[in-house]
C-alpha cells in the first residue's frame, strides 16, 4: 500500500501528478503498519514541530518515508517524473565511490579503494567520483553548503535571488569565506561545486542538516537539497539535523538495499542502527533521524552484488567460509549473515587471512558485512575461501587501558621527582628525562584506546581491539623493558625508599593483609595507600624487622579483582579462569585485606638467600600475582651501601601469572658487608619496586643448596619465553654523594 501524506498549502494540480507517477493507494490516511508514505511538505507553510510529530507518526507504524520538498517554484512536472516515476535503478559496482572524510576506518590502506577514496583529494579524480552510479559523500555540512576534502565543497550559493536575504554574508557576492581554510584566496572558485549539477543516480549526502526542518533559519530555497531538486540525482538521501554516522549505518543501508529491499526501508534500518548504537541526532525518533529520503521509498536498487552465508557455531563464537573469487578486487563485497539468535553479541569480526572486515547486527539475528577483497589475481592457490570468523567481545575491552592511561599518568610524577632528586644527588646522565618524554610521546595513544566508544558499540561489527592497539602494545612492552632497566641502574643515585617520590601525596586505605614473609622469617605487613584522584591503589610491603622492602601495585581482591574480562596483552578474553582465578603458584602470598578496601600486591618477591659469598649467585625470586596481561620486564641493581660499586642487570621477562628467578653473579671482590638489592618491575606501565638487604661474606663461593628452573609457572599458563641475555655492569661510583 502507498499513501501520501501532506502538509501545508500542496496544490491540487501538484498532488495529482504524485499520486499519479508514484500509484498511490489513499491520500491523507494515518500512516499504518505495511505502508509505504511519501510526504508532500510545504516548506514556508508548514511549522517545525507540525513536521516533526508527522514524520514521528510515520516512524511509529513502522512505515519507510521519502520526502517531496514543496516550494513556490518546486517540484516541477519534470523533477517529479525524476523522482518517483522508476521503481527501479539500475548502478554498475564497478562505478561506486565514498569519499567519507569524517571515518578514518574506511580510509585505512587495507579497505575496499572504493570506500577509500576521500585519500584522493585531488581535481582529476573528484571529477571523475561526481559520475559515479551511486555516490556516498560524508564531511562537515550544513543546509547550505558541505565540504568533503579540499577539492570538493558543495555550494548552493547560485539559488540565492537579489531579492531574498542572504543565508551566509558571501551570497550575492563572488567570495566564500571557505576557501582561506583551503590555502586560496576568498574569490577563488577552485573546488566549488553547484549540486544542481550533480549527475550521479543515487546519492547518499551525510552531514549534518542537508535536509532542513520546515521553518528552521535556513531556507529551502537557498539550501543543498532544492540545488538537488534541480540536478539529475534520480534519489538522495539527506540527513535531518545532526548527523555523524558511523560507517555500519552504511553497511546496514547498503546491505539492505542488496537484500532487494527500497531506499525508504534501506534509510530506515540505517536510522534504526544509528538509534541502537547511540549516534547523535537532534530529531526525537528512532527511525525518522537522522537520514531521509529525498524521492521514491519504493525505489529499489539493482547491481548491488550480495553473498549470502549461515554462520556455524565454534568454541569461540561462531563463523563461515566465502568463496574468495566472489571479492571483487576495488570494491571486496556485501555479505549477508544468517545464524544468529536474536538481539545476539556484541562480537569482534575478523577475517582468517587479515583481510579488512567491518559490518552491524540487526536485531532480528542476522548482519550485514562489508569485506576487502585481494590485490592478488585469483588463482587454484590463492582461492581458498575466506573464513570470517564472528567471536565474543569482552564486557568492557577498554578497562585495562584505562588503568594504563591512570597509571602513565600517575607515573610521570613520580618520574618527574625521580628526575629532580637524580640530578640534586650529582647524577650525570639525562636517560631519567629521555625516558619520560618517551612515555609522553606514547601516554596520547593510549588515552585514545582507553576511551574510545566504538569497541562498545552493541550492534556493530568491527575488529578486536588488539588488532588496531597490537603496534601501541609492542611500544609499550619495549618502553617497559627499557623503564625496569633504567630504573634499576637509577635507584642506587636516588635511594630505594621511592614511595616517598609519588606526587600528590597518596592517603592511606587501610591495612593490606600479606602472608608473604621477608626473607628473615618475619610475616610482611602492607600498607594500601590510593592515588586521590585516580583510581588507582599501591601497597607498601614492610618488614618489623627489616623495614620497608617494596612499594608495589595493588588490586582489589576477589571476583572483582579476577572476574572482569581483560584486553591488553591479548591472549584471549579473560575469563575468571582465564585472569587466574584459580591462583598462580604462590597466589597464596596474596588473601585478600582486611577492611573493605580488599587490596592485594601485583608483584611479591624476595631473595633466595639471605647471605651470599662474595663470587657467588645472588637470586632473587619475583612472582606477579596480578590481572594485568601484558608481558612484564624486570631490571635488577645491587650496590654497597657508599655506592662505591654497583651491578646493574638487562631487564628480564617476567610474563603474566608467572615467577622468574633474577640471577646475578657477584664478583669475588665484591666488599663484604650489607649491600642493598633493587628490583624494578614494569609491565603495562605499571611500576613497583621491591628493595632487599642482602649480607656479602668473604669466602668461596656456595652454590645454593636447592637450584631452581629460571621460570616457574602455574599450571595452563603458556610456556616462557627465552629470557633475555644478562649482562652485568660493574660500575665503580665516584661522586662521593651520600648514601641512600
Amino acid at each position: 500500500m502507498r499513501n501520501i501524506l501532506t502538509l501545508g498549502r500542496v496544490p491540487q494540480e501538484l498532488l495529482n501528478t504524485a499520486a499519479a507517477l508514484w500509484r498511490a493507494d489513499t491520500l491523507n490516511d494515518p500512516p499504518s503498519s505495511g505502508q509505504s508514505v511519501l510526504l508532500l511538505a510545504d516548506q514556508e507553510g508548514t511549522a517545525p514541530a507540525e513536521y516533526i510529530r508527522t514524520l514521528q507518526a510515520i516512524d511509529t507504524a513502522g512505515s519507510p518515508v521519502g520526502i517531496i520538498p514543496v516550494s513556490r517554484n518546486s517540484p516541477t512536472r519534470e523533477q517529479l517524473t525524476r523522482l518517483l516515476a522508476q521503481d527501479t535503478l539500475r548502478i554498475d559496482v564497478a562505478r561506486i565511490r565514498c569519499r567519507l572524510t569524517e571515518c578514518p576506518e574506511a580510509n585505512l590502506p587495507s579497505a575496499p579503494p572504493v570506500l577509500r577514496r576521500a585519500g584522493h583529494d585531488d581535481p582529476r579524480s573528484v571529477s571523475a567520483d561526481l559520475d559515479a552510479d551511486l555516490l556516498v559523500l560524508q564531511g562537515h555540512a550544513g543546509p547550505v553548503d558541505a565540504g568533503f576534502g579540499r577539492w570538493l565543497t558543495l555550494c548552493s550559493r547560485a539559488r540565492h535571488r537579489p531579492d531574498d536575504a542572504p543565508v551566509f554574508p558571501c551570497f550575492g557576492t563572488t567570495r566564500c569565506f571557505r576557501q582561506p581554510s583551503h590555502g586560496r584566496t576568498p574569490h577563488s572558485t577552485a573546488g566549488l561545486v553547484d549540486p544542481a549539477a550533480l549527475t550521479c543516480p543515487l546519492l547518499i549526502l551525510d552531514g549534518c542538516g542537508t535536509f532542513p526542518v520546515p521553518g528552521s533559519v535556513f531556507r529551502y530555497e537557498a539550501g543543498l537539497a532544492r540545488a538537488l531538486m534541480d540536478s539529475s540525482v534520480s534519489a538522495a538521501v539527506l540527513t535531518h539535523g545532526v548527523s555523524a554516522s558511523p560507517l555500519s549505518a552504511l553497511i546496514t543501508f547498503l546491505g539492505t538495499l542488496a537484500d532487494g529491499h527500497g531506499l525508504g526501508t534501506a534509510v530506515r534500518e540505517a536510522n534504526l542502527h544509528m538509534h541502537d548504537v547511540g549516534s547523535p541526532t537532534s530529531l526525537d525518533g528512532t527511525a525518522v533521524a537522522p537520514w531521509a529520503v529525498l524521492g521514491n521509498p519504493e525505489l529499489k536498487v539493482v547491481g548491488l552484488p550480495l553473498l549470502r552465508a549461515t554462520l556455524h557455531p565454534t568454541e569461540t563464537g561462531a563463523a563461515c567460509a566465502l568463496p574468495t573469487e566472489r571479492l571483487d578486487r576495488r570494491y571486496g563485497g556485501l555479505v549477508a549473515l544468517d545464524g544468529l539468535p536474536a538481539r545476539s553479541g556484541p562480537f569482534d569480526l575478523t577475517c582468517r587471512d587479515g583481510r579488512w572486515a567491518r559490518g552491524a547486527l540487526r536485531a532480528d539475528g542476522r548482519a550485514h558485512l562489508w569485506i576487502s577483497g585481494s590485490d592478488a589475481p585469483s588463482t587454484p592457490a590463492t582461492s581458498r575461501p575466506v573464513e570470517v570468523v564472528l567471536a565474543p567481545r569482552p564486557k568492557d575491552p577498554t578497562a585495562a587501558w584505562r588503568r594504563r592511561a591512570a597509571w602513565i599518568q600517575a607515573n610521570r610524577a613520580l618520574l618527574g621527582r625521580m628526575a629532580e632528586t637524580y640530578a640534586e644527588r650529582g647524577g650525570a646522565e639525562d636517560f631519567l628525562p629521555t625516558l619520560i618524554s618517551l612515555w609522553d610521546d606514547v601516554s596520547g595513544a593510549v588515552e585514545r584506546v582507553a576511551f574510545a566508544a566504538t569497541p562498545l558499540r552493541h550492534p556493530s561489527l568491527a575488529p578486536p581491539l588488539t588488532s588496531s592497539t597490537a603496534p601501541l602494545t609492542a611500544r609499550i612492552r619495549e618502553l617497559d623493558r627499557a623503564t625496569a632497566r633504567t630504573l634499576a641502574a637509577a635507584v642506587p643515585v636516588i635511594g630505594a625508599r621511592l614511595f616517598r617520590l609519588w606526587s600528590p601525596p597518596w592517603p592511606s586505605a587501610g591495612r593490606a593483609h600479606v602472608t608473604e614473609a621477608c626473607s628473615c622469617g618475619c610475616p610482611l605487613a602492607g600498607d594500601v595507600r590510593r592515588h586521590p584522584l585516580l583510581g588507582l591503589a599501591r601497597i607498601g610491603l614492610r618488614c618489623p624487622a627489616c623495614g620497608p622492602v617494596g612499594d608495589v601495585c595493588a588490586q582489589r581482591s576477589g571476583a572483582e579483582r579476577y572476574g572482569s574480562p581483560q584486553e591488553p596483552g591479548a591472549e584471549g578474553y579473560g575469563s575468571a579462569q582465564e585472569s587466574g582465578a584459580e591462583g598462580p603458584e604462590g597466589a597464596e602470598g596474596a588473601e585478600g585485606a582486611e577492611g573493605a578496601e580488599g587490596y592485594v600486591p601485583t608483584v611479591l618477591g624476595g631473595p633466595r638467600q639471605r647471605s651470599v659469598a662474595a663470587g657467588a649467585t645472588a637470586r632473587w625470586h619475583i612472582r606477579r600475582l596480578g590481572r594485568e596481561r601484558s608481558d612484564g620486564f624486570a631490571g635488577a641493581a645491587l650496590f654497597d651501601p657508599f655506592r662505591q660499586r654497583q651491578l646493574v642487570m638487562d631487564a628480564a621477562e617476567v610474563r603474566p601469572r608467572s615467577a622468574v628467578d633474577l640471577a646475578v653473579a657477584i664478583p669475588e671482590d665484591w666488599p663484604p658487608g650489607l649491600s642493598q638489592a633493587v628490583v624494578v618491575v614494569t609491565a603495562g606501565a605499571e611500576l613497583s619496586f621491591l628493595d632487599f638487604d642482602l649480607m656479602v661474606t668473604p669466602g668461596p663461593p656456595n652454590p645454593p643448596a636447592h637450584p631452581l628452573p629460571h621460570h616457574r609457572t602455574h599450571p595452563g599458563s603458556p610456556p616462557p619465553s627465552p629470557t633475555p641475555s644478562t649482562t652485568l655492569r660493574d660500575r665503580p661510583r665516584t661522586d662521593g654523594a651520600p648514601p641512600p
